[in-house]
């Protein structure tokens, strides 16, 4: 084995793809491999290698597409595509208008409709999703139907099944979890695929269409198509109070089990 006593960043292109070629080859059969094997796998290039130095490696292996995080301390090589939501015209005028009438307001806009590339049954009709910070529910609410928006705060149950998923231009407007984690898409705040899962869990009553078995192939099909950062879904699931039974849910999918308890 060659070694580098240098920084991998700023050694030459060709010792670069070596390495690179070198790592793919150590870890292409396993489904996932720890941060310290990756760190060891290092150290044969450079004895003295330093954190500063290994947490660069593992920025630029990962900008480059070669490792993906699937957790805080678990890494793999198959890398996935991140989850892009479809934001419709309609959910984006609406963002636009609450952004005009709210300046400083934190909110995201999704559609149910979402995820149907994940299910087995798709619903006849899907609805909005407006989730807002806390104390500016009812003012967004009163605007929005000065829009003459079909809107819902919060409904319950009975509601829900009489009206919201009834009706094809229904908003439901709900809190917004402070820390969500959220993606820009098309200058619009939206959802990311680790807050989706948590949201579909959370709230059964509002989302009873993707609950049961439905669910469980949700989260296989999530999983195969797109990357997961599980530390920040996990995180999420804390801040909602749902990570027992999160993880409950999980074990009956098809995902790795190891990654759970990373």
């Amino acid at each position: 084995m060659i070694i580098f006593a240098l920084d991998y960043n700023i050694i030459g292109s060709m010792a670069k793809e070596l390495i690179e070629k070198q790592l793919k080859n150590t870890f292409q059969d396993k489904a996932f491999f720890s941060r310290q094997e990756l760190f060891d796998f290092f150290r044969k290039f450079d004895t003295d290698l330093k954190e500063t130095t290994f947490r660069w490696n593992i920025h630029n292996l990962k900008n480059k597409h070669i490792i993906l995080a699937v957790s805080r301390d678990l890494f793999t090589l198959q890398y996935k595509s991140v989850f892009i939501p479809n934001i419709s015209e309609r959910d984006y005028k609406t963002f636009l208008k609450i952004q005009k009438q709210f300046t400083a307001l934190k909110c995201c806009i999704w559609s149910t409709q979402i995820i149907s590339e994940f299910m087995l049954h798709i619903p006849a009709q899907f609805v909005t999703i407006l989730q807002v910070e806390k104390e500016a529910i009812e003012p967004v609410y009163d605007f929005l139907k000065e829009q003459k928006q079909n809107v819902f705060i919060q409904p319950e149950e009975k509601e829900i099944e009489r009206y919201v998923f009834k009706n094809e231009s229904a908003i439901v407007l709900e809190s917004l979890v402070t820390k969500s984690p959220l993606q820009q898409v098309n200058k619009t705040t939206t959802i990311s695929l680790e807050k989706l899962i948590i949201d579909l869990i959370s709230n059964q009553k509002l989302f009873a269409p993707f609950q049961g078995s439905e669910m469980i192939h949700i989260l296989n099909t999530a999983y195969n198509r797109y990357a997961i950062h599980f530390n920040t879904l996990f995180h999420y699931a804390k801040r909602r109070g749902k990570e027992s039974e999160v993880v409950e849910l999980l074990h009956k999918t098809d995902i790795p089990k190891t990654i759970f308890y990373d």
